[in-house]
């Protein structure tokens, strides 16, 4: 986080503060980079996916977690039960201070984008990986949702992670919808610890749970409730990968 701020206060100024105004409470890009530091310790390995698409046979292979659809005149439709992390969520979904795509800025440290260049996240994190094999043109214009972006040959030949280069995806609705769910059980286990177990510092509440087991099958039955709302909210994406030949 040391070097993360410097390196951000080099790059977007003195006013760009990784570990907050306060030196206490970091804002979205100092997250990242102890979300960073955590999931890197843990041996993560951040294979989210990988698609492989043969332009000269017109098919694709992906890797476990994602299955193939359909493949029609360069679009490959693909179904991904396994999501890659989304830096923004869509207007209209994003969870309270979740930074909404299209307004997020590299710029600011309240931006998750902005911590990601601070620290390779997306690199050894948060792959989804496209290969172009066999291309039969200078450049593609690759097209995933609503956003299109083009490559030379030799760049997707050699792998584009598609949520580094899309950070606004097919993905991120879907991904909005889980971080709400999460966001709900994480705000009940506050109440959970502070208020139903601990009475917010009253003794009162303390004793409570020491005189009966009640007070915590109760809340652990709604907690169990929330998981299952996280769970159910993963849902498989459905998403299409658009090529289309450019530089001829």
């Amino acid at each position: 986080m040391l070097t993360g701020d410097y390196s951000g206060k080099q790059r977007y100024g003195q006013d760009y503060a990784i570990p907050g105004r306060d030196g206490v409470h970091p804002y979205w890009a100092g997250h990242v980079i102890m979300a960073y530091a955590f999931l890197t310790a843990m041996g993560l390995p951040g294979d989210i996916g990988t698609f492989t698409i043969d332009v000269k046979k017109s098919r694709i292979k992906v890797s476990k977690g994602h299955k193939v659809i359909s493949v029609e005149d360069g679009a490959f439709t693909i179904e991904s039960s396994h999501y890659p992390f989304c830096p923004c969520e869509p207007p209209g979904l994003a969870t309270q201070s979740y930074p909404v795509c299209g307004l997020d800025s590299v710029t600011t440290n309240d931006s998750i984008r902005s911590g990601m260049t601070l620290v390779p996240f997306n690199q050894r994190l948060n792959r989804l990986m496209l290969f172009v094999k066999n291309a039969t043109a200078p450049g593609y214009q690759v097209s995933w949702g609503d956003e299109s972006k083009a490559f030379t040959a030799e760049q997707l030949a050699g792998g584009i992670n598609l949520v580094a280069e899309f950070p606004e995806n097919p993905f991120s609705a879907a991904f909005a919808k889980v971080d709400a769910a999460v966001a709900n059980k994480q705000a009940f286990e506050t109440k959970e610890i502070k208020e139903m177990f601990h009475g917010n510092g009253n003794p009162s509440g303390a004793a409570l749970v020491a005189q009966s087991d009640s007070v915590v099958g109760k809340a652990e039955e709604e907690h169990d409730a929330l998981i299952a709302a996280v769970q159910a909210a993963f849902v498989p994406v459905t998403h299409v990968i658009r090529l289309e030949p450019v530089g001829n």
